[in-house]
């Protein structure tokens, strides 16, 4: 078997890393090893995360849009899992366009999203694919 195929065949990944409550994956994702800060702005990152257990990658994109008014800063996180091809790939587009960059992750791969938006309270859940959300 390829390792492009054992890739496939593995995701998402263990249930450590990507248990099945959205919660639980949030809280699992902070025992994801940092492996690469392609993008590190103030209000807009764009990592690669790699579970201890597993090995299995993921994609992790951060943005932040200031409250000027109110000082409560939305925020939004969106983790997906990818295969080390996908990884590689990503990692060699990422220099020339961040946006072709994240469309190599498919649009109906299973991610998780967290979202704070100003005022409100942080939901977390299940999505699809990597949604970029407007940032400062």
């Amino acid at each position: 078997m390829t390792e492009a195929t054992h890739d496939s065949l593995m995701l998402p990944g263990c249930a450590n890393c990507w248990p099945a409550s959205p919660e639980a994956a949030w809280d699992a994702r902070r025992e994801l090893r940092e492996l690469a800060m392609w993008v590190d702005e103030a209000h807009f990152n764009v990592r690669g995360l790699q579970c201890v257990h597993c090995s299995r990658r993921f994609i992790s994109v951060f943005t932040e849009s200031i409250d000027w008014i109110n000082g409560d800063d939305g925020q939004s996180w969106t983790t997906a899992p990818v295969t080390a091809a996908e990884f590689a790939q990503l990692e060699a587009a990422l220099p020339s366009s961040i946006d072709a960059a994240l469309r190599l992750v498919p649009a109906n791969r299973r991610s998780l999203r967290r979202d704070h938006p100003s005022g409100q309270d942080a939901q977390i859940g299940w999505t699809s694919g990597i949604d970029v959300c407007s940032h400062d």
